[in-house]
């Protein structure tokens, strides 16, 4: 409201008020007359009667755990204004348990005894994913993706069933993509750097300085790694122009589909549906990309068994897991 409007208000009000003498009355009815000269009286009220606005929300800032880890992704050419907004959303939170649970497996796998398996009749692993209800949505994916799976076998050589098997034992066919934020995943592991924050993860084993000295190292080697993994996250958002913020991971920040890593999506992504973005929770994306990795990782046509276990465990370090692969895909 501007200054004149308010001085003819605050003369208006004062006129009102009993005065106490009528020539002092009379004087400050000129006074009023003079300051709202020339000033439209719907104007006035106008103005009286417009609310004043809130003033904007103050942006957020990022948590300081972010701060160090900004500087390094602006070092690196990515865009600090835009990292900013991004860190700065609620839904992106710093949580060094991501950090502490990696360490508490890597200590168990190092330093404990493998649990024994207990005996007695055991289903097969295969035996567990080919339920009747699970083959029939292999058979209603593969009839639906039959144009994807058919170009990828035709390109690369890889057979449909052992593309299909992948992502059954990954994702389900996409259905369980993963239930944590994958930017929030990366930034955390790559953000902790210091053992003191994580040590209470650790303290149940009581590891001696020695292996304090180990998982201090080992912290080191995968904060680098996550680093790595998060600034390919945000360039392929940045390439993709979607939002990193609302994207699922795993517990290590694997994505769609195929659960690839971002560093791979990036390197090994392939837009198998054309529609200019490789987009790995698109079944045509995550089909040739699976297909690209393994091809990349040496399968060719004709290796034997024990080949395309070597392969497979290049996707995935795990015998049971390559084991698992091949046994569905010989009887879809």
């Amino acid at each position: 409201m501007n200054a004149r409007i308010v001085l003819a208000l605050c003369l208006l009000l004062a006129l009102a008020a009993p005065s106490r003498a009528q020539d002092e009355s009379v004087s400050g009815a000129e006074e009023v007359r003079e300051a709202v000269r020339g000033i439209d009286e719907s104007e006035v009220r106008a103005e009286a009667l417009m609310p004043v606005p809130d003033p904007e929300p103050a942006v957020p800032a990022p948590d300081p755990a972010w701060a160090l880890l900004l500087s390094e992704l602006e070092a690196d050419g990515l865009p600090r204004a835009e990292l900013e907004a991004v860190f700065a959303r609620p839904e992106v939170r710093f949580d060094p348990a991501y950090m502490g649970k990696k360490l508490r497996a890597l200590f168990k796998t190092k330093y404990l005894p493998r649990p024994e398996v207990q005996p007695g009749p055991h289903k097969t692993i295969w035996e567990t994913w080919l339920t009747p209800a699970n083959r029939a949505e292999i058979a209603a994916f593969m009839k639906a993706n039959a144009k994807a799976l058919a170009a990828a076998e035709r390109k690369y050589g890889l057979p449909r069933q052992v593309l299909v098997a992948i992502l059954m034992v990954e994702t389900k066919l996409g259905k369980y993509c993963g239930e944590r934020p994958a930017l929030s995943v990366l930034a955390s592991m790559a953000a902790t750097r210091d053992y003191e924050v994580v040590r209470g993860y650790l303290e149940e084993f009581s590891p001696n300085a020695g292996q304090v000295d180990w998982l201090k190292m080992r912290q080191g080697q995968k904060a680098d790694w996550a680093y790595e993994e998060l600034k390919a996250f945000l360039e392929l958002s940045l390439t993709n122009r979607s939002d990193p913020v609302i994207v699922p991971g795993s517990i290590y920040g694997a994505i769609g589909l195929c659960q690839f890593m971002p560093t791979n999506a990036l390197k090994l992504g392939v837009d198998g549906n054309r529609d200019g973005k490789v987009d790995l929770f698109a079944p045509a994306d995550a089909i040739h990309s699976a297909a690209n990795y393994l091809k990349n990782a040496g399968w060719r046509k004709g290796l034997n068994h024990n080949g395309q276990m070597r392969v497979i465990m290049r996707y995935n370090h795990d015998r049971t897991y390559a084991g698992t692969v091949l046994a569905i895909a010989k009887r879809i």
